[in-house]
């Protein structure tokens, strides 16, 4: 008992002393994207995609628009006291897909948000919008 009483007297001192860890994500990888944007005028819309160069792609009159989002890397996942996980760091979830018309934002997607939407015969996947 002698001998685990310092351990248990410096086992709350290094967790309070650990504080936080984070831990590097790697980068994503270059992603095809194919939308569908379904609106009264889809043609009025253009899709940005947000990162180290941004670029613009225009949205046909039939609503579609095919963009590759490249590589880049989001940061760090967190960890209270290297154990609870109280940030994720991972890239798909960053929302780098704008949506826009005109000069105004009408969407922001993450790469995990447009792999969860209806897709359509042709892998295109839809996104609502009202005008």
């Amino acid at each position: 008992m002698q001998r685990a009483l310092p351990f248990l007297t410096l086992l709350p001192l290094a967790l309070c002393g650990s504080g936080c860890v984070y831990a590097l994500r790697t980068a994503s990888q270059p992603t095809d994207v194919k939308l569908r944007v379904q609106a009264a005028h889809p043609q009025q819309h253009l899709v940005r995609v947000a990162v180290d160069s941004p670029a613009g792609y225009l949205v046909a009159p039939d609503g579609r628009v095919q963009f590759t989002v490249p590589r880049f890397s989001n940061g760090c996942d967190v960890y209270v006291f290297g154990l609870i996980k109280t940030r994720d760091g991972s890239a798909e979830s960053v929302r780098v897909v704008e949506l826009r018309r005109d000069a105004r934002v009408v969407r922001r997607l993450s790469l995990a948000q447009i792999s969860d939407l209806p897709k359509e015969e042709a892998g295109f996947s839809v996104i609502r919008v009202g005008e």
